[in-house]
Formats: structure tokens, sequence, C-alpha cells
């Protein structure tokens, strides 16, 4: 994909990438330099949705949009990982 920096300096990152990686308006990003150009990432945020006492609550101040069967698999892996770690080696 090609994008063009304008006379001020800035890029338009396009919509289809920006939905992908779930960047918003406000959404903080790092910049890195790498020998072979430039790296844009989103930075580490606080996540929108924790869980309290079993349950997913919204602290966020923007609307979360989320593919739930992947955030369930995710979450899935991840307790799956617990228990396997818990599991005491025979």
């Amino acid at each position: 994909m090609r994008i063009t920096i304008d006379k001020a300096g800035r890029i338009v990152i396009p919509k289809s990438i920006r939905e992908r990686y779930r960047m918003y308006p406000g959404t903080v990003l790092e910049l890195e330099s790498e020998t072979e150009g430039v790296l844009i990432k989103a930075s580490e945020q606080d996540p929108a949705l924790i869980h309290k006492q079993g349950v997913l609550v919204h602290h966020g101040s923007e609307s979360v949009n989320i593919d739930t069967a992947e955030f369930v698999n995710r979450t899935r892996g991840s307790r799956d990982r617990e228990i396997v770690a818990e599991k005491p080696e025979e």
C-alpha cells in the first residue's frame, strides 16, 4: 500500500488499516526508526474493557468496537495457557 506525505509532513492511515488495528481519533501512536524505514504502531494503552468481579466492564470514554469471536478466542487461549502453566510437572 502506498501513501503520500503532505506539505505539512502528515500522512493519512487508510481506513481499512485503522479499522484492522482499532485506531480511533485520539489513539496514541509510537514512531520507531528502523534500518529499513519507519515503524508506526499503536502505543500500549489501558484496555477499554476490564474484568470486575468476573464481568467485563467498559471504562473508556469511546465506544467499543470489538470482534467478539476474536476476543473470546483470545481470552480462552490466555486462560488455557494459565491452566497449563499451573499444572505441576509429573
